[in-house]
């Protein structure tokens, strides 16, 4: 099995700091949208540990969900970019609860797009990607 290092997007607080500095924005406009995304803008919002790796086969991008429904988890595939999302809404008594999260990856070069599959089993969602046939490891015989 081998290991692919991902490299993660600059995180919101960070990227929050930077706007601070950023002098096209109204102060009032600035402070609000630095909030929003310290404290999030939704009540319950963040994103899912993912794993990558691969064997000789396939890609693997494996999402750790406790607790989602699988119903409720949208899973796209679009232009290379593999999207996971979530919205789930509960009622108990007079409390309304929101959680919902959203994390996409991009899928490695020689992947057979139309062969992607997943499958979630215990709060784990395995999105297998098979690597097309000039991406797989073969053996050359010396003569």
């Amino acid at each position: 099995m081998k290991l692919i290092r991902y490299a993660y997007p600059q995180s919101q607080a960070s990227s929050a700091f930077n706007r601070l500095f950023d002098l096209g924005a109204p102060t009032i406009e600035r402070f609000g949208s630095i909030f929003d995304d310290l404290l999030g803008a939704e009540a319950g919002f963040h994103q899912p540990a993912v794993d990558l790796y691969e064997d000789d086969q396939n890609f693997y991008a494996r999402f750790e969900l406790p607790g989602v429904n699988r119903d409720t988890v949208d899973l796209e595939l679009e232009n290379a970019v593999l999207t996971i999302r979530s919205q789930e809404e509960t009622k108990e008594k007079s409390e309304v609860s929101r959680t919902s999260f959203e994390r996409s990856i991009s899928v490695p070069d020689g992947v057979e797009l139309e062969k992607v599959s997943a499958e979630m089993k215990d709060g784990i969602l395995t999105v297998a990607m098979p690597k097309a046939e000039a991406r797989k490891p073969r053996q050359i015989s010396i003569n």
